[in-house]
């Protein structure tokens, strides 16, 4: 009887229950709005943050940020998806390089019908990857236009060599367009500025960030982090991600801007951007649009005339640009097209003639164009004979 009796008193205990620490560390998440995510034995923090598209950041509302990306003329802004398939993505590394460097923060700021919605993922430890890329792989979808700042050189790169590790339980990467700031920016803002960091950039602009974390300082609060398990470690870490998720979509907006106003001080850059990308017809427009031209851009410009065939219309800016490289396009279609002899050679005596100015200056440079040239000459003289 008194072992039965036993037996019911113990039946009847409260459970103890084990608080563990990732009990204790989720708590501290949640309780700052973030939410747990789990996959198998692992779990990630997904924060989220709303915000109106009448909101201004950096001088420009989210709403005429969203309204560039369908608008933009610029094909390398133009985006083929619609504007919730475009994600202004950064990350937070452990490093720079190598097969060891880990990401521990993954965000983006993503439009919708009447926000911008801003996403981060927190790596809480660096054996949870697989619920890392797990939650982060199925919110953004099967095909996305990242627009990043030298996220085309390192941040999808370094994402794309961590889904290795864990491939065999997590989706393929998306379908992937990219636009990269960066680059927009050295071509715009190199002549002007020594760097063109997204900060430096920034402070260009007037938005100069005055509290925020060195960028440098992340992995050391991350590692803290992991080993205190306490989220106001790499809170600051966090806040300077979400500000350069955001910068991009103004600085988005803004570098439209800058190549597609009618008034623009980068109007010569822009001729320059849409030749290098191909766009003939757009780059002749944009340089004949320009009031006072440098050589470059004369030369430039006789050079695509050159190649879409209009060489009439060239041959008058190759004159006005003087160059050695000018005076032999000149020589050239005199000797092949107007079959003037005497005339290709005049234009080669003045190439010849700038070529032994710069001779003291670029000895070597211009011993191996005035070689080139002399054999020109050479070749015009037989034919006139």
């Amino acid at each position: 009887m008194k072992a039965k009796l036993s037996r019911l008193i113990k039946t009847n205990e409260p459970k103890q229950v084990t608080v563990t620490p990732d009990d204790v560390e989720q708590a501290k998440w949640r309780a700052r709005g973030g939410e747990i995510l789990t996959f198998e034995q692992e779990w990630c923090v997904r924060l989220k943050q709303i915000y109106p598209l009448d909101e201004t950041y950096h001088d420009y509302t989210f709403g005429e940020a969203k309204a560039s990306l369908a608008t933009s003329t610029h094909p390398f802004f133009q985006v083929d998806v619609p504007s919730e398939q475009v994600l202004f993505m950064d990350t937070e590394t452990t490093g720079l390089r190598g097969s060891g460097t880990s990401i521990f923060l993954i965000g983006f700021a993503r439009f919708q019908d009447d926000h911008l919605e801003m996403i981060q993922y927190v790596l809480p430890h660096p054996a949870f990857e697989t619920a890392f890329y797990y939650h982060f792989l199925n919110d953004i979808g099967d095909e996305v236009r990242f627009v990043t700042y030298n996220g085309k050189s390192f941040d999808w790169p370094q994402i794309k060599t961590r889904h290795t590790f864990v491939r065999s339980k997590v989706k393929a990467l998306p379908a992937v367009g990219h636009v990269d700031l960066l680059h927009a920016s050295r071509r715009l803002l190199k002549p002007t500025l020594e760097s063109v960091s997204l900060k430096a950039v920034e402070a260009h602009f007037g938005h100069a960030r005055t509290d925020d974390m060195p960028g440098f300082l992340a992995p050391m609060h991350y590692f803290q982090y992991v080993k205190e398990r306490e989220p106001n470690i790499i809170q600051p870490v966090i806040e300077h991600h979400h500000a350069d998720c955001l910068s991009l979509v103004s600085l988005y907006k803004r570098l439209c801007h800058l190549v597609e106003a009618d008034e623009t001080p980068f109007g010569e850059e822009r001729a320059h951007w849409l030749n290098d990308l191909g766009n003939a017809e757009a780059a002749l427009q944009e340089y004949e649009r320009l009031e006072q031209p440098t050589k470059r851009a004369l030369m430039r410009q006789a050079l695509l005339l050159k190649r879409t065939g209009q060489m009439e219309q060239a041959l008058p800016l190759f004159e006005q640009v003087g160059t050695v490289e000018a005076f032999v396009e000149l020589a050239k279609y005199a000797e092949h097209h107007q079959k003037d002899i005497n005339r290709a050679i005049t234009f080669t005596e003045q190439a010849l003639t700038l070529s032994e100015r710069k001779e003291t200056v670029l000895r070597q440079t211009a011993l191996t164009e005035m070689r080139a040239l002399r054999h020109r000459m050479n070749r015009l003289e037989r034919k006139r004979s």
